[in-house]
């Protein structure tokens, strides 16, 4: 495959298609794929496999849905896109033709077999390398070509990947953000031996998305959920002592309020735990664990909840599911308290903080304001405002952490990931911090 570029490319197949980062992916590479070939008049065919029949058709549901609100938002493109053709008339009658058409390009399959012919593969699967590597072994068994594999892994590293799948160079990091059509960021994570083709290509395909790249190191974790993990960690060790003195459900109330209000932030810690994934976010803090000798990760609390069933993550509408706390209409009205959910006292931060996430995102002073923010708090002797502290801090040198341990490039590569990949209104090795 020398010298391909993507154009070339017309067997593309996203494994895990159903799940809701490779529906996504699906999305992403079938829109992309057919605007790159319909005016060239070439055929491609995206194979979207699982093991759900149903999940295929849930998927092929979903991308209706997505493909309608596309063009409704960007009538301008699918008008391009059909150029010198025929006038279609309407605006429906358009939006009717575009879907419909990308639809043609995807075909959907429950047998791995029907890789064979693929030359790009995006691999979507469950967090386990068994798994992603039995699959790339099964292709390598019956493919026609030596096809390049995109792995969407939060957490285990490419080489290992590689390794136990013998691809040596085929395959990389390509690591989105749910969801993909409208996260920004790409962590794109080679190995020693990544083919320069195969590099090239992934870096031609995160900017013909419009992606924001990040270039990471080939360690557990990468750079979000070094962060992310670390900080989990931090954050139920922070629980598990506060909760001596103010009991599991204030503890876990008040760490998740002061991570989203003083710290200014879209969601809380363990609001975010719960977005995520209960199971996942522990079965990325086992990986670390395992590959991290040196380091122990507290994985009590999300241990504690998996064993009452308590799984979070999100429903068909991206909607979070019950997880530490208990959602209506997307704000918190009971917190888990080993059995059921319990109602909560709301905290009143009213005299510690101003502006709400929302208010302060975009503000063109919102660097002064956050500094100013921070050495405000650190001046009040309050309990939640020490807290908020010395989390910021922690974070500070989780960050920091990464950079002398080679597991990020750059001190902008972690604070890019965080407000890019996290929404965060400024990253963890922040300037201002020196002031407190």
């Amino acid at each position: 495959m020398s010298g391909k570029t993507l154009s070339e490319f017309k067997n593309i197949c996203v494994l895990g298609a159903s799940g809701k980062m490779g529906r996504g992916i699906v999305f992403l590479m079938a829109q992309y794929f057919f605007k790159l070939n319909f005016k060239k008049g070439i055929k491609f065919e995206l194979l979207a496999i699982d093991v759900s029949e149903t999940g295929l058709k849930n998927m092929i549901s979903y991308l209706e849905v997505q493909l309608a609100k596309f063009s409704e938002k960007n009538f301008s493109q699918i008008i391009e896109i059909y150029s010198g053709e025929p006038d279609e008339g309407s605006k429906e009658v358009y939006f009717k033709k575009y879907t419909e058409d990308v639809l043609k390009c995807i075909k959907t399959s429950t047998s791995i077999e029907s890789a064979k012919e693929a030359a790009l593969i995006f691999e979507a699967v469950a967090e386990s390398i068994d798994l992603k590597a039995e699959l790339m072994c099964k292709i390598e068994a019956i493919t026609t070509v030596n096809p390049f594999y995109f792995t969407n892994t939060s957490s285990i590293p490419i080489k290992s990947i590689e390794q136990k799948a013998n691809v040596k160079g085929r395959v990389i990091g390509f690591h989105f953000y749910n969801p993909p059509p409208v996260q920004k960021l790409l962590e794109i994570i080679k190995t020693d031996n990544c083919l320069k083709e195969l590099e090239l290509i992934a870096q031609e395909l995160a900017k013909s998305l419009n992606k924001t790249v990040v270039n990471a190191p080939d360690f557990t974790g990468f750079i979000g959920n070094g962060v992310f993990i670390r900080e989990v960690s931090y954050a139920i060790g922070l629980v598990e002592s506060l909760a001596l003195e103010k009991g599991l459900i204030n503890a876990v109330f008040l760490v998740n309020e002061i991570t989203k209000k003083l710290l200014i932030r879209p969601m809380g810690i363990f609001e975010v735990v719960d977005y995520v994934g209960i199971n996942v976010c522990k079965s990325i803090m086992d990986i670390m664990e395992n590959d991290f000798k040196n380091e122990h990760f507290n994985n009590a609390l999300l241990k504690h909840l998996l064993e009452q069933n308590i799984i979070g993550g999100q429903d068909n509408n991206g909607k979070v599911k019950n997880g530490n706390f208990k959602y209506e209409l997307g704000e918190i009205v009971g917190v888990f308290n080993g059995i059921n959910y319990s109602n909560f006292n709301q905290l009143n931060f009213d005299e510690l903080v101003n502006l709400t996430w929302r208010e302060l995102r975009g503000a063109k002073n919102m660097d002064a304001i956050l500094s100013n923010h921070f050495v405000d708090l650190s001046k009040s002797n309050g309990v939640a405002a020490k807290i908020a502290v010395e989390y910021l801090k922690v974070c500070n040198k989780i960050g920091k952490d990464l950079v002398a341990d080679g597991i990020a490039f750059h001190d902008k590569d972690v604070n890019s990931v965080m407000k890019l990949g996290f929404h965060h209104l400024y990253g963890p090795i922040i300037p201002f911090l020196k002031k407190i």
